[in-house]
């Protein structure tokens, strides 16, 4: 990324510079008119984005067995298994000292383009404000798998997935520009983010063990036998968040100009619900958190009406 952001920079301050010495050297040196960038504009752009994503597995539905007294026996086997003894945690880890929590960290990329329509207010002869929205389709997406190399104390192996993609995103921002010659366009922008994003993870067996814990000491009931999903879960929903970036902006003729950009797009969080999947039975539920933020260079081509 940002070997395409510095390509398009680099285009942008050429053109920039081979302008200045056509109109230094050629007949329009004679021409005192300054551009004015004031005015309506709306364009399209294409782009690249890449995303850290996080997907944070808790134990929300199996609260009972640390916060009523009732983590005993099979019940907190089943969550060391889980949340402790499967990932890497001490296995002499105290269920009633805090909620335990798994992350699975990510990468999420792929190519986004779309449109966008903005209007500028000039004042003197080097600042400009603006305000612009561009709405965006995105190919952006990633996931990651893990499978625990041994058995865990019950003779339990797990395994854990999460993925994510982004389908669309939108922004509405301001602009502060500076320019540095009447044609060139330096500007920050920032503001309002939204989008939906895919989001889905489950938790499964993939030993021949597998866990059953019921009775009349535990209010939360599970039986998950080998080689079988035990939570399953997926959501798409739209999000908002907020946007922050800038880049450069080149005016090829009095209409058409030309701009490099990059934005980091926030959209806070996802939560994606886990529930039991046949054959396995029981009331127990996982949550799992995705914590999701995309950075995105483009380029894009503007007309002035």
């Amino acid at each position: 990324m940002r070997l395409i952001f510095a390509s398009c920079v680099v285009a942008i301050l050429s053109s920039s510079a081979l302008a200045g010495e056509a109109r230094a050297d050629g007949p329009a040196a004679a021409s005192t008119t300054a551009y004015d960038w004031s005015g309506w504009y709306g364009g399209v752009n294409l782009g690249y984005g890449r995303s850290g994503t996080s997907a944070a597995f808790t134990g929300d539905g199996l609260s009972d067995y640390w916060t009523t007294g009732k983590g005993s026996g099979a019940g907190t086997e089943f969550v060391h298994n889980l949340m402790a003894y499967a990932y890497g945690l001490d296995p002499e880890f105290d269920p009633f000292s805090r909620p335990l929590v798994y992350t699975q960290s990510f990468n999420a990329s792929g190519v986004s383009g779309g449109v966008q329509l903005g209007h500028n207010w000039q004042f003197g002869s080097n600042w400009l404000v603006g305000l612009e929205t561009d709405l965006q389709l995105s190919g952006m997406s990633g996931g990651t798998d893990y499978i625990e190399p041994d058995k865990g104390p019950q003779g339990v192996r797990l395994g854990a997935s999460s993925s994510q993609r982004l389908d669309w995103f939108g922004t509405t921002r301001a602009r502060i520009g500076y320019l540095p010659e009447d044609r060139l366009l330096v500007f920050a922008t920032g503001g309002l983010a939204y989008g939906q994003a895919r989001s889905a993870a489950s938790v499964s067996i993939v030993g021949d063990t597998g866990w059953t814990f019921d009775g009349p000491t535990f209010a939360t009931k599970m039986d998950c036998p080998g080689h079988t999903t035990c939570f399953a879960g997926e959501t798409s929903r739209v999000t908002a968040g907020w946007s922050v970036g800038g880049g450069l902006e080149y005016a090829l003729s009095r209409r058409v100009t030309l701009k490099a950009e990059y934005l980091h797009v926030d959209l806070g969080d996802q939560k994606v619900h886990l529930t039991a999947q046949a054959p396995a039975v029981g009331d127990a539920f996982l949550d799992v958190r995705f914590k999701s933020a995309y950075d995105i260079v483009r380029l894009g081509l503007n007309y002035r009406f």
